[in-house]
């Protein structure tokens, strides 16, 4: 490859979601996958490598198995090389290390029992790299991985000169780096064919070798890829005029480790591609970034000066969001466990069951949140939290856990001591330091968490939308990345950017005055006290067949009354019994807001149990009640909200504005209830509430 040859890495990188809608992945494989098999096979002179996650490989061999035996054909021939990776498409840097190693494992043994062939190389999860990741590759098998020529930038190289690949190491455990080329990333297949051909060229005086892998969802099921790159030929195009290159080779990446020496060494910063960071800062620095990147934009070389630039860290998005953080430190102690008792017990199937179930919940794709959709998409959190709820049941079933096992401490590193208990059919967290809230409410036999309801939260390019307004969604045959400016998929989308002061949780509590309209969905405002941040001081109490968490705040200056909550955690039910103690005579309502989730908004198998069975995504409200049911007949589902006295009852959809690669959407997070009650008809100088709520399979 010496005297102006070049040697081009092209692959693609193929992933669905754990979680994914089958009719969005028999969308994706009709429109992408399979089409793109049958063009490589068409040109036998073609190679290529390829990656696909394990969950997808797993559904094509199940549900499309001519798609998985056309992949079988052509690696079979030689003309694509497949990498490895995490199994579940983990973000493998914060995996603990038997995690990290086990999931490459998984996919690299799939690989070889299903194709016949060991990979070599890997595909790194949104390119999300931190400097202690060569000693856990290594000790997996892989050889060498694949970065963004970003990661490269900011080590201080400039992009334009990387070429082949690079040697780095952690503890003298050394792999090869491949750097992908932006640009190519964004010329293909968008661009016209002959504008890949002259960049190439343009480079082949100066590198030997140029890489770039991007997502094989671009050729096919991003908006109007289809019609471009099959309809309209572009890929035959590409492949053709590549093959009649004489300067070019097409070639894969072990071909490259073996034949010749790496470019040189080098020491990479936490990063990712240069969208990740962007997402993974907090609005007011991500509108920061965005000014600077205009104005050192206008300067004479500013378009170098710009690749200095840098976002976040991906670990933010834990900081970011905390219901991701929740899941997060979640799926971390059971790792633990699993992987203590796998030691201890390495023959028992429940625990290999249990291990798998906790990979399949380090799916990442629930963990963050970008263009697609991410942590804003409740199926994917669902799948998430689903696949941790098996591993945390099979694991208590394995070692014999007592029917009710709790715990104290701070369980998710915030500084503050949450409160975990688990029954026969219950996993529940309180925060008494956070309002004596529930964050965790979930379902064991049904594997849902009912309190997975999302904060509305502001978002950085919630501005495009607020300056763009309803501007319509492009035509579905329309070219576009993912890069451009989106546009919104309905009207009046901007109406719904409210935010919330609190997080989405349940027990959420508070004194308003005894006159004036309340919104269910966010009714703080209008307190006069409001406790969803308040710190109780909390005692746990074992009882029959549960725990009792009782939780004091006593009167302050901003708190004219001593508040008892009295929270029973039994087997299928929680219940709150609140004390109301007054330091002077006090006329107002007592509100308490749940904030649940099932699996969907609307549907005729998804709603609430009263008159004209209202979807859970209605707003409604119904004066001197008692109980409200939501159902779902789809997972099978039945939850009773109850309360005594008999109070208002009032409901509303959260929804939230987010962006997703058709545009700016609404998405259904969950539902509020606010129960209210009018104090003095309860008494005049202590009142006694309750609030239960109880979930039974159908």
């Amino acid at each position: 490859m010496s005297g102006g040859r070049l040697a081009l890495g092209f692959g693609v990188h193929n992933h669905q979601p754990v979680g994914q809608f089958d009719h969005v992945l028999e969308e994706a494989t009709a429109r992408a996958y399979r089409p793109f098999l049958e063009r490589l096979h068409a040109h036998p002179e073609v190679r290529l490598t390829a990656h696909w996650t394990g969950s997808l490989l797993e559904w094509l061999r199940e549900r499309s198995p001519a798609t998985f035996d056309l992949l079988a054909t052509v690696v079979g021939r030689g003309q694509v090389e497949l990498l490895t990776g995490g199994f579940y498409e983990p973000i493998l840097a914060i995996l603990p290390d038997h995690d990290k190693v086990g999931q490459i494992e998984l996919l690299t043994d799939f690989i070889k029992s299903h194709f016949g062939v060991r990979p070599r190389g890997m595909w790194l999860a949104e390119r999300v790299w931190e400097p202690q990741l060569p000693r856990t590759i290594r000790d997996a098998g892989v050889e060498y991985v694949l970065v963004d020529d970003r990661h490269f930038a900011l080590a201080g190289f400039d992009p334009d000169t990387l070429g082949g690949y690079y040697l780095t190491e952690d503890q003298g455990a050394v792999v090869g780096v491949f750097p992908i080329n932006q640009r190519l990333r964004y010329l293909i297949p968008f661009a016209e064919v002959e504008a890949t051909v002259e960049y190439l060229e343009s480079r082949r005086a100066r590198v030997e070798m140029l890489t770039m892998v991007d997502d094989g969802e671009k050729f096919g099921v991003w908006p109007g890829t289809h019609a471009l790159v099959y309809e309209r030929k572009w890929l035959d195009r590409f492949f053709d005029r590549l093959l009649a290159l004489p300067w070019l080779e097409l070639t894969t990446f072990a071909d490259v480790v073996d034949r010749f020496r790496a470019t040189g060494r080098v020491y990479l910063p936490t990063a990712s591609y240069r969208e990740m960071g962007e997402w993974a800062l907090p609005p007011a620095a991500g509108r920061q970034l965005e000014i600077a990147k205009r104005d050192v934009g206008t300067l004479a070389d500013g378009a170098r000066l710009q690749t200095l630039l840098r976002g976040g860290f991906w670990r933010a998005f834990l900081v970011k969001y905390p219901e991701v953080a929740d899941v997060y430190w979640k799926m971390l102690r059971l790792s633990q466990a699993i992987h203590r008792e796998a030691a201890r017990r390495p023959d028992d199937a429940r625990i290999a069951q249990a291990r798998t179930a906790l990979w399949r919940g380090q799916a990442n794709d629930a963990y963050w949140h970008g263009v697609f959709g991410g942590c804003y998409l409740p199926h994917l959190r669902r799948a998430v939290k689903q696949s941790l709820l098996e591993a945390e049941r099979l694991l208590a079933c394995a070692v014999g856990a007592p029917e009710v096992a709790w715990t104290r401490a701070d369980g998710n590193g915030d500084g503050r001591e949450e409160i975990h208990v688990r029954t026969r059919e219950l996993v529940v967290t309180l925060n008494p330091e956070v309002g004596g809230t529930l964050t965790e409410l979930s379902h064991l036999g049904r594997a849902l968490d009912l309190a997975d309801v999302l904060a509305r939260r502001p978002e950085t390019y919630h501005d495009q939308l607020r300056q763009q307004g309803d501007a319509p969604a492009p035509a579905a045959a329309e070219v576009r990345t993912i890069h451009e400016r989106p546009a919104a998929k309905e009207a009046g989308l901007g109406d719904l950017l409210a935010y919330d002061d609190l997080r989405r949780g349940s027990l959420l509590d508070g004194l308003f005055p005894a006159a004036g309209d309340l919104d269910p969905i966010a009714p703080w405002r209008a307190a006069r006290v409001a406790l969803g941040r308040a710190r109780f001081g909390p005692r746990v109490e074992e009882t029959p067949g549960g725990v009792a968490v009782v939780l004091t705040l006593e009167p302050g200056d901003d708190t004219p009354l001593r508040v008892e909550k009295r929270v029973l955690i039994g087997a299928a039910t929680v219940e709150a019994r609140y004390r109301l103690r007054p330091t002077a005579p006090l006329l107002g309502r007592w509100a308490i807001q749940w904030n649940l989730a099932l699996t969907a908004g609307d549907g005729p198998d998804r709603y609430l149990a009263l008159p004209g069975r209202p979807p859970l995504r209605s707003t409604g409200r119904r004066a001197d009640v008692s109980s409200v049911t939501l159902v779902d007949e789809w997972i099978g589902i039945e939850a009773r909200l109850a309360w005594s006295p008999a109070a208002e009852l009032l409901w509303g959809p959260v929804e939230t504005v987010s962006v997703s690669e058709g545009g700016f959407e609404r998405i259904y997070q969950g539902t509020a209830f606010l129960i209210v009650w009018p104090l003095p008809a309860v008494s005049f100088e202590e009142w006694e509430l309750m609030t239960s709520l109880s979930a039974s399979a159908r």
